[in-house]
């Protein structure tokens, strides 16, 4: 070993307390970039591979009905590789208890080989390609587990107005099923009360009164084709069977959902630890800097006795490059260990089989690759200054600095109302700007995390009050299998428990304006509702107009359409010619979660040239009765399924308990972060003043006294950096909210003034402790000691 590295390791262990801390924060840095990045590679890579290994559509056509003949000639077209056609249909399921929910009917063309969207089977036996004998359904796993189904089991549902019990075989998944949700606007997955359910082509024809029949077409695309001229032409051959909507493979919810996800995980792994890194570098080069100065009689001796430049530029570089080696060692293996955890949650939420769950050591590799560069940069930075250090001028007394006013002393009536220790640690603060920079910031980025970290509850809680508390007054919501006439089911208000009933009829259409055509679902309901209200995103209820339509405002940028602007609605819900009508935009409405594209119900009769149709129904009912109206509904055999907020709420709350976890998680690498920060910023500035404090005490003042000085640079580094935290943090939120909207959802950057007050509560919290650990060495001060000429 050579006489250097005994002397960086003397080093190392005379600062251990700021070297751990130092540690501490590069290791913090090193388990998120692991754990995030490998995370996001094995989903990706999982993503990528199921997608390719089954075929996931490149689009999806939906139609009333058409003979399965149509899917050759969709095949025929030039750039079309592959084209498939389905049955898919949504159908009551009756539970035990005669509870009524929704079932996804999906047919599978068998054998697969050909077909897109193929099943993988997880669990029982593959589906087999005939129509006789007794009705066989894979599961998704999700609705599998959630009702205690198994191998063996019946269910019960409701086809084509008959009850059928098919049998359960088993557990599947397909690349469109990998997150399940009922539709766009839905919150989450209720595996409770929604599923798929897959069965052969033959079968689903039969149950459903569809023989030869399809309803779904899905198309794959050879490499660099014109997607819209392909959909055109494809649509064109669907017209006369009633084309309902299309979509490609990037609107499709299920993939939105997993790619969002996969968005926000990449954006964390590039942003989140770099603030640990650059804060590390920042401090680093403050304390070797210092280092430097305090041995500015020893860096003489070692260029006396022969030691060149590069050779003591290096042993003080080699306190940084340590610094990085040991967080990167330590952080690998809890950066492995965050990975199996956020591959445990993902596969909790994602049906996607054979997820794997690998170290990826190019990840790793960069990582010691990152620090040890955080930790060569600011040691080689910081000791720039050792080539100015001559020998024979290192050997004498190095001259104090020269003094000089504070910018705050020419305020001299403010001055003069400062107490002596007040003006002792401004002064401090003012000739040592760049640590106390450093410092601030690295306070402002553990508030920004903190707040960060705090934003995704208050947005959870505010979509939770908005949905349950504002939008959605009712008890429950009634589907029908087909849309009913509002007169047929109006004795349902003259029933004892029932307090309120309102109609709705929910109408798909195409939009067409400047050329551009976009798929909406139009919800028609009464301007006079009370049990489903409207309201944007910023809390601001919207009226919905007698005339016109209220549009959803990324419908209407994808149009390019303002208010007063008009828009032709073309619908088809039957076999025939589709219908259009013209109309005016009376308002643009941006929804949290859903297409937000309203017209009244009499509009949406219109639409369809029909009167009083309703495709569903809102009941507000006696709370003491509530369970014998459910009952009464789930024996109709129109009823498709019966939903209740409260059960969504459950639902809802429940699943966000596995998103607490990872919110303290962050909460707890935040306030690590600001705890280090302090602790170094604290400790620097002791070892600075080491003789100033020990003539403070030899003086009389006590170590309480002593100890005040370094805590009022603190809380003055502390409550700066808070005050300049909270908008950063905010601001971070925005940022991450605008990456982050999708089709499906857009949030508004919510953080309730209680928040601000936990976080700046939180930060408080950290940095006292690191201030505690730190002022702890007042109490070991040993005056005699320090007060020695050291030169």
């Amino acid at each position: 070993m050579t006489i250097l590295t005994r002397r960086l390791f003397r080093t190392i262990q005379a600062s251990r307390g700021q070297f751990l801390a130092l540690v501490l924060i590069v290791t913090l840095g090193v388990i998120i970039y692991i754990g995030m990045s490998s995370s996001y590679n094995n989903l990706s890579r999982s993503q990528q591979q199921f997608y390719q290994d089954y075929a996931f559509a490149d689009y999806t056509f939906q139609v009333v009905k058409a003979p399965e003949s149509i899917v050759a000639r969709v095949e025929a077209l030039p750039g079309v590789l592959n084209a498939s056609g389905r049955i898919q249909k949504d159908v009551p399921i009756i539970k035990e208890g005669q509870e009524r929910i929704t079932g996804r009917l999906t047919g599978y063309s068998l054998p697969m080989e050909n077909e897109l969207n193929r099943l993988h089977l997880l669990s029982g036996r593959q589906l087999e390609p005939t129509a006789s004998g007794k009705v066989a359904v894979l599961l998704d796993p999700q609705y599998a587990r959630a009702n205690l189904l198994a191998p063996g089991q019946d269910m019960e549902i409701i086809a084509d107005g008959k009850k059928v019990s098919p049998a359960v075989i088993g557990t599947a998944t397909s690349p469109e099923f990998i997150y399940p949700m009922k539709d766009a606007g839905s919150l989450f997955p209720e595996p409770e009360r929604f599923g798929i359910l897959m069965l052969s082509q033959l079968q689903a024809q039969q149950i459903l009164g569809l023989p030869g029949q399809i309803n779904q077409l899905l198309v794959d695309l050879a490499p660099g084709v014109d997607e819209e001229k392909i959909k055109e032409q494809v649509e064109k051959i669907l017209a006369p069977y009633g084309n309902i909507t299309s979509y490609p493979r990037k609107d499709q919810s299920s993939h939105l959902v997993l790619q969002a996800e996969l968005d926000g995980i990449k954006l964390f792994a590039l942003t989140l630890p770099f603030i640990f890194f650059l804060v590390a570098a920042g401090i680093q080069f403050i304390i070797l800097t210092r280092l430097i100065r305090s041995q500015r009689l020893p860096i003489g001796v070692m260029k006396a006795l022969g030691f060149d430049n590069c050779r003591i530029m290096w042993h003080y570089t080699s306190y940084g490059l340590a610094v990085g080696l040991v967080a990167a060692i330590l952080g690998t293996g809890l950066g492995i260990a965050l990975t199996a955890v956020l591959n445990n949650l993902y596969a909790q939420f994602f049906n996607l089989p054979n997820m794997t769950n690998e170290i990826n050591f190019r990840v790793v590799l960069y990582s010691f690759l990152i620090t040890s560069l955080v930790g060569i940069a600011s040691g080689f930075f910081a000791s720039r200054s050792v080539i100015r250090i001559n020998p024979a001028e290192a050997m004498r007394t190095q001259p104090p600095s020269s003094g000089r006013r504070t910018p705050l002393e020419s305020w001299y009536w403010f001055w003069q109302q400062l107490s002596s220790s007040w003006k002792m640690s401004l002064r401090s603060i003012f000739r040592n700007r760049g640590r106390f920079a450093v410092s601030v910031l690295g306070i402002i980025s553990s508030v920004v995390l903190l707040v960060f970290s705090c934003f995704s509850l208050d947005a959870t809680d505010y979509l939770m009050n908005q949905n349950f508390e504002q939008i959605n007054r009712y008890d429950y919501m009634i589907r029908f299998t087909e849309p009913v006439k509002y007169s047929e089911i109006l004795d349902w208000t003259r029933w004892n428990e029932v307090q309120r009933m309102e109609p709705m009829m929910e109408v798909p259409v195409k939009l067409h304006a400047g050329g551009e055509s976009k798929d909406e679902v139009l919800l028609g309901m009464t301007p006079s509702n009370r049990l489903k209200r409207v309201y944007d995103k910023l809390g601001q209820e919207r009226q919905i107009p007698e005339e016109g339509i209220l549009l959803g405002k990324r419908v209407a940028d994808k149009l390019g359409l303002q208010v007063g602007d008009e828009v032709v609605v073309e619908t088809t819900l039957g076999i025939g010619p589709s219908r259009s009508s013209r109309l005016t935009i009376m308002g643009i409405n941006e929804p949290m979660t859903g297409s937000g594209s309203y017209v009244s119900l009499a509009t949406a009769n219109s639409l369809l040239e029909e009167q009083e149709l309703a495709s569903a129904v809102l009941l507000k009912l006696d709370a003491a009765r509530m369970p014998s109206v459910e009952n009464r509904l789930q024996e109709m055999s129109r009823v498709a399924s019966v939903s209740s907020p409260a059960r969504e709420r459950e639902t809802f709350e429940r699943l966000m308990g596995t998103t607490t976890t990872s919110i303290a998680i962050m909460i707890l690498f935040a306030g690590l972060l600001g705890l280090a920060i302090i602790y170094n910023s604290s400790v620097m500035t002791f070892n600075e003043r080491q003789r100033e404090l020990a003539s403070l005490r030899v003086l009389g003042y006590s170590r309480g006294e002593v100890s005040g000085l370094l805590r009022k640079e603190t809380w003055m580094q502390a409550l700066l950096g808070i005050a300049l935290g909270l908008p950063a943090g905010k601001a971070a939120g925005a940022a991450y909210i605008a990456s982050a909207s999708t089709e499906l959802y857009s949030f508004p950057v919510i953080i309730y003034p209680r928040t601000y007050f936990i976080v700046a509560g939180l930060a408080l919290f950290f940095v006292w402790i690191g201030q505690q650990l730190a002022i702890r060495k007042v109490e070991r001060l040993d005056m005699v000691e320090a007060l020695k000429n050291q030169d």
